[in-house]
Parts: structure tokens; C-alpha cells; sequence
């Protein structure tokens, strides 16, 4: 396996990165004490914003369960009109993913497509042979029991010929990216199933970490008689610095149902939005009250072959400092990595090892990609 691998050190202070069910910042344990912690989902989606806008016309995957509207308006530009457009659309997003609400227009699941799947479907749909089972479905309802059972065979025969135009999104198109790279799950069609060439760990402080309380108050702009709060109450938050590791499995990026139709520049072009995101990217929540956007302190970068390696076990032992976590973290995070390297042997497999700093970030971002 050809890897990209960023093991990431980043401090944020006073922040709620990634809340829990009742809003708290998310935790847990690890070697014997409480560490803040942001999952691996909410820190994949902030990479997966920013890598669109340095690359859109590659990374233009959508997660929504609101498909209809979208399918509906493709059968439109492609001459279908009225009714005919909405039981096409209803029918194929039933095919993608089980249609739950009609007048909403949404499904039971969050999809994730690019827009080109999606007009490959339509498309697919539109070179079958279905008029004559769409005329029969589009027809006004009625009580005779003849025409329900006329109109339902033919919605059926309809639902079949939509589940074989849902083949399509196998298909190779160029703005599906960042499905590639973070994988799509389907729970209704396991062939839609597609694995992430992207690897992402939970990232979690490399030391001790607790919750702490913000009591906060809000002062009413027009009560002047009464000197008391308007409006007053509490909210979590944490501090620390997390080690995170993030990597991009190449092989699996090259393969069939993957990049493979993309030309070498093309890839190179994805790989370097992402590895750029990967590294930028912070979760926004609480953007305008907390603002955790601090980019990382440091990053060892690697190209190397073998299986993914995680470092998080450099801070297994909690890091203990009275003067910072910053400088100490790093300490450990290159002693553990040399340690591993001399005692696995991994010295070979290694293509190219980079830091940041004291590399700037475009040197940093050309040596990897």
C-alpha cells in the first residue's frame, strides 16, 4: 500500500469543537485519563468543505437526503415536464434511496452523490423504454379497481427499470472526488457502497484534559429600570492540544470505481486540494464565539509503503507541562516516530519525510504530492 500520511499537531484554546448530545465538548479516556476529543466525522467534513473551494469542479459530492427536487429538475431540462417529471423523479430517488416523504421530497437516508451521478441516472432512466408505463401511472386516479391494479403493475415495472438506471453510478465521472477519497455507505444497495481511499483518526489532546463551564449573561438593550441580566445561562468548553492523523491510501485512489480515469494531473490536482484541506481545515463550530481556527503547530508529512501507522501512542503517557503542550508534544511525536521506525525496520519504505515547519507549506504540500 502507496501511503500519504499527516500526523498533525494543533492547540486550540477555549473551544467546543464537537459537541456531544447534550452540547458538551466530546472526550474520552485514554491511558488512564480524560482527553477532549473531535471525532473523525466532524473534522472530515470541515476537510471536505475546504477541499471544494480550492478544487470544485472535483470535489462537488453533495450529502443530502433531499434528491427529488434535484432529479425532478434534470428530467425537465431533458424535456419531461409536469407529472411526467415528478414520477420520474420520486421513482429514481426511490431506486438511490427509499423514498420517504414525497411532498417533501426527501429520503429515509443522506445520500452522497455528485452531480454528474446523478444526471448519469437520469440519463439512464431516459434511454429506457418506460413511456408507456409512465402514461399509465400519470393517468388521473380512479375507483375502478381494474385501473389501480393497471396503475400499480406499472409503477412496478416502472421501479424495476429505475433500479437498473441506479447501476449507473458506478460509472467513472469527474466530480466525484471526494466520494472516492472519504467513501460512501448505502444501507439500502451495498453495490453503492464505495470505500474512502482516506484514512482519519479521532484526534485527541496529548494530555489531560477536562470539560470546563462558561457562565454567561446578556444584558436587554431596553430595560433600563432594572439593573439585572436579560438573559443569562451556561455552555461547555475545553482546551488543548490535539495530535490527529490523517492519510490517503494511493493504491486504493488509482483503482477502478476510485480515480483510475483520471489522468496523473488530474490526481495530483486532488490530492494536493486535499492534503491542503486536510491540513487547514478546523470544525466551525462556535465560529463567532469561541473562533477555533488555529492552524497547526506542526506536522510530520510521509510518503512511505506498508500499512497505515498511528502515533497517538507517543502520548499514551499524558504529556505534563507547566510552560505549554505545544513544544513538548512535538519532542514526543519524533522520538516515538523514530523509535517505531528503527524498531520495525521502516527506514526502506519510506519515499519522502517532510516537516512543517521548517518546510513552508507549498514546499511542504509539492514534497508529498
Amino acid at each position: 500500500m502507496e501511503l500519504i500520511e499527516l500526523h498533525v499537531l494543533q492547540s486550540f484554546p477555549v473551544t467546543c469543537l464537537n459537541r456531544d448530545d447534550v452540547g458538551a465538548p466530546k472526550s474520552a479516556v485514554f491511558g488512564g485519563c480524560q482527553r477532549a476529543r473531535v471525532s473523525s466525522q466532524c473534522w472530515k467534513r470541515a476537510i471536505r468543505t475546504l477541499a471544494r473551494s480550492y478544487e470544485p469542479g472535483a470535489f462537488a459530492g453533495e450529502r443530502t437526503r433531499f434528491v427529488v427536487k434535484a432529479l425532478q429538475e434534470r428530467f425537465e431540462d431533458r424535456g419531461q415536464s409536469g407529472e411526467s417529471a415528478r414520477v420520474l423523479a420520486r421513482t429514481a430517488a426511490d431506486a438511490l434511496g427509499k423514498l420517504d416523504d414525497p411532498e417533501k421530497g426527501n429520503v429515509k437516508t443522506l445520500l452522497y452523490f455528485s452531480p454528474m451521478e446523478l444526471d448519469a441516472v437520469v440519463d439512464a432512466l431516459l434511454a429506457l423504454d418506460f413511456s408507456e408505463d409512465l402514461a399509465v401511472v400519470i393517468q388521473p386516479d380512479s375507483d375502478d379497481k381494474k385501473t389501480q391494479k393497471e396503475k400499480e403493475a406499472a409503477q412496478k415495472r416502472l421501479d424495476k427499470l429505475a433500479e437498473k438506471a441506479a447501476k449507473e453510478l458506478g460509472g467513472a465521472v469527474k466530480d466525484a472526488a471526494d466520494i472516492a477519497i472519504f467513501g460512501r455507505m448505502v444501507a439500502d444497495d451495498h453495490s453503492l457502497m464505495k470505500e474512502g481511499a482516506g484514512l482519519f483518526s479521532h484526534a485527541l489532546t496529548t494530555h489531560a484534559a477536562a470539560n470546563e463551564i462558561d457562565f454567561f449573561s446578556a444584558v436587554d438593550d431596553r430595560n433600563v429600570a432594572d439593573r439585572g441580566s436579560g438573559h443569562m445561562g451556561t455552555l461547555e468548553f475545553s482546551s488543548g492540544c490535539y495530535y490527529r492523523y490523517v492519510g490517503l491510501n494511493l493504491d486504493l485512489l488509482k483503482e477502478e470505481g476510485h480515480l483510475a480515469h483520471f489522468s496523473d494531473d488530474e490526481r495530483e490536482k486532488v490530492v494536493r486540494a486535499f492534503l491542503k484541506a486536510a491540513v487547514l481545515a478546523a470544525p466551525e463550530a462556535r465560529k463567532n464565539s469561541m473562533f477555533g481556527h488555529n492552524p497547526p503547530h506542526y506536522v510530520l508529512g510521509l510518503r512511505r509503503k506498508g500499512q497505515p501507522i498511528s502515533l497517538v501512542n507517543a502520548f499514551e503517557a499524558p504529556v505534563r507541562s507547566s510552560n505549554g503542550f505545544l513544544e513538548a508534544s512535538e519532542d514526543k511525536l519524533k522520538s516515538h516516530w523514530n523509535h517505531l521506525k528503527e524498531t520495525y525496520c521502516l527506514g526502506p519504505d519510506v519515499a519522502g519525510e517532510t516537516e512543517l515547519p521548517p518546510k513552508k507549506f507549498d514546499a511542504f504540500i509539492t514534497d508529498l504530492a
